[in-house]
């Protein structure tokens, strides 16, 4: 993947796209992820996702991390602009520097997030007095710290907006060739450099020197420039794609991957390229991370592995050692104990200048030991211990040697096995590529066998929204017959649903309700089209949050209380390949699904079933794909309408 960061290009249409998205947005909350910051916003009523990453990106997104936490700088957010509005955005100058401001209780806080290399997020008083920061540093030309006037980078490069045509001539002509000139001189980065020649059709000039080309051509690229960053407000991203993987994105139509590389090109809003683009470099990064975690855990056991062979081998060399010498006392024993006596009583009596009468090969005093020379080998013993007492210790020490050997062999194998483990997780594809978050997912949701989408409210106010926004008259509303169920819809779409599909919604408007944690078996379920359904009482009545008038005739199913929960595997052309967690009617779940389970009102809470279905779901998936999938796990017990009991799974 070519692309490692926004470009100028992508920061001055981002924001100028989007200012007004963002403008007047309520911080709801603030969570760090790995990779970069994650504001949650409410935007005239709809909640959106802010990704920050200095020295990267930022941008609204469609996938939600699967796992958040908080450090100091979120902490900061949280305790100074948590509730608070986003009341400006801009570029100031003709550099990767977004600051907007946010505003609570009168208080104006303003920030600037650098996407440039080694950036930092910094937050300043209204006078630009930094008050806290991603982090604090000490740069060539600038400092971020507490109580210091914010001094942006130093700005690279030539404005489109402010520039002249002789500006950028002048610029181009002291680069080494067109090409450097335009990344040196122009400030932009060497893909954008070779769009604009082949905009300009120089593109086969590229190595030649400013000075060579005639005016009228570099006057003609400075043209293009311009035209470019135009472009680049049309709103429109292009994602391209190589192998299956996007290389890098743009904010304009890539003449260079098109025409020049022959790439594939997928065109979507600018917002989209840029959200699936970094989801997907963010997918690739955890993947080699975790390659590289593996490799390195390889290599380590290979080189603990070898020292345990070194160590098995230097054991037994003891253990056969031992063994010879015991094997040749056991063979000589009369001749070494005549021999060992004799030494006894000449050492006691003439002293250690005798022992050679003896029959010794050599005798050191100093250690307290006689050496024999025997036909098999030489045999040293102490004069300090009897003649038993040091076979008896042999014996002792060539048994503590065997057991030593044993355990370092069963440890030896056990390293065996973690290396095999080792290489068969890196022959493993993995897939933890996050997925885009729809609209419908703040619902119960899920789509009949024929593709009808369906939605559902979890409490009062949903049952409000849901009925009130996506409710036609057309469109099939369902509720359990018992007090406490969703609202549940069917979207027609300009579609007639089945009998089939109509009962696919019915078990979402029954596994929600009430009737579920009450430990029923089934439950009848009642569907009405929307045009029987109002929210205005009769004379002199009142109707509660998410309760509703039906009227005319109630069609019944009587449905089981068994839910299907799968991982159902998605393709989409600008997603690409990507997981989610699919409930609904089994069988539609277990038709769609690469792994699924069903589950019926039990006793197993839901934390203790998230876990133990998130196992079976990733175990049946990788039996059937051969694909360890992630970032599924956490989002199972979001899923479950109560505690459950398992009752059938699969692949």
């Amino acid at each position: 993947m070519i692309k490692k960061s926004m470009d100028i290009i992508d920061i001055y249409a981002w924001i100028n796209l989007y200012r007004d998205q963002l403008t007047g947005c309520v911080i709801d909350n603030a969570y760090r992820s790995k990779y970069y910051w994650l504001l949650k916003l409410r935007c005239r009523g709809e909640s959106r996702l802010l990704k920050i990453e200095p020295s990267q990106r930022i941008h609204f997104s469609q996938s939600e991390p699967s796992s958040k936490g908080i450090d100091k700088f979120t902490s900061y957010l949280r305790a100074h602009v948590r509730d608070g509005r986003i009341t400006s955005v801009s570029q100031p100058w003709w550099e990767r520097v977004v600051v907007f401001e946010t505003t609570k209780q009168s208080r104006v806080l303003r920030h600037y997030v650098e996407i440039i290399p080694r950036g930092v997020w910094t937050v300043t008083s209204s006078d630009d007095k930094v008050l806290y920061a991603t982090r604090f540093e000490e740069f060539k030309d600038r400092v971020i710290r507490v109580g210091v006037k914010y001094t942006p980078p130093p700005l690279r490069g030539l404005s489109p907006l402010t520039s002249s045509v002789s500006n950028f001539l002048e610029a181009l002509l002291a680069g080494r060739d067109l090409v450097r000139g335009i990344v040196s001189e122009w400030g932009l980065p060497g893909y954008v450099a070779e769009e604009l020649l082949v905009r300009a059709g120089l593109y086969r000039d590229k190595n030649k020197k400013p000075g060579d080309i005639s005016r009228g051509d570099l006057e003609k690229l400075v043209e293009e420039y311009y035209r470019l960053v135009n472009e680049s407000l049309q709103g429109r991203g292009y994602l391209v794609r190589y192998e299956n993987t996007y290389e890098l994105y743009t904010a304009y139509s890539p003449r260079l991957f098109t025409e020049i590389f022959d790439r594939e090109v997928v065109s979507v809003d600018l917002n989209s390229a840029i959200d699936v683009y970094f989801t997907s470099l963010e997918a690739y990064m955890e993947l080699e991370e975790r390659k590289r975690q593996l490799e390195e855990a390889l290599r380590a056991q290979k080189r603990r592995i070898e020292e345990q062979l070194e160590n098995i081998e230097r054991l037994k060399r003891e253990y056969s050692d031992i063994s010879e010498v015991l094997k040749t006392i056991y063979e000589n024993y009369n001749y070494i104990y005549e021999i060992f006596e004799c030494v006894v009583r000449t050492r006691d009596t003439r002293g250690w200048g005798a022992l050679s009468e003896c029959g010794l090969l050599r005798a050191d005093q100093s250690r307290g030991v006689v050496c024999v020379d025997l036909p098999a080998r030489e045999v040293c013993l102490s004069v300090r211990k009897t003649l038993e007492e040091q076979v008896i210790e042999l014996e002792k020490r060539r048994g503590e040697i065997a057991s030593k050997i044993k355990r370092a062999e069963e440890i030896l194998a056990e390293m065996e096995k973690r290396s095999l483990e080792i290489e068969t997780e890196l022959e493993v594809r993995v897939h933890g590529k996050p997925a885009p978050k729809f609209w419908f997912e703040k619902y119960w949701w899920t789509t009949t066998r024929n593709g009808f989408l369906v939605v559902a409210g979890k409490d009062a106010s949903q049952n409000e929204i849901v009925v009130k926004r996506y409710l036609g008259d057309s469109d099939i509303f369902l509720h359990a017959d018992i007090h406490g169920a969703p609202a549940t819809v069917l979207i027609r779409g300009g579609r007639d649903p089945t009998p089939e599909d109509i009962f696919d919604a019915a078990v979402i408007a029954a596994c929600y309700s009430r009737a579920w944690k009450a430990g029923f078996s089934y439950i009848d379920v009642y569907w009405v089209y929307g045009g029987q359904v109002s929210k205005t009482p009769p004379s002199g009545e009142y109707l509660s949050k998410g309760a509703f008038m039906i009227y005319g005739e109630r069609r019944y199913l009587r449905v089981p209380l068994v839910l299907g929960i799968g991982m159902r595997l998605y393709c989409d052309q600008v997603y690409g390949e990507y997981v989610k967690l699919f409930v609904g009617n089994p069988e539609v779940v277990k038709r769609v699904s690469i792994s699924y389970v069903l589950v019926v009102p039990g006793d197993l809470s839901v934390s203790e079933a998230g876990g133990e279905i998130a196992k079976i779901l990733l175990e049946e998936a990788f039996k059937k794909t051969g694909v360890f999938y992630t970032n599924v796990e956490k989002t199972i017990e979001s899923k479950l309408p109560g505690p459950v009991r398992v009752v059938e799974s699969g692949p």
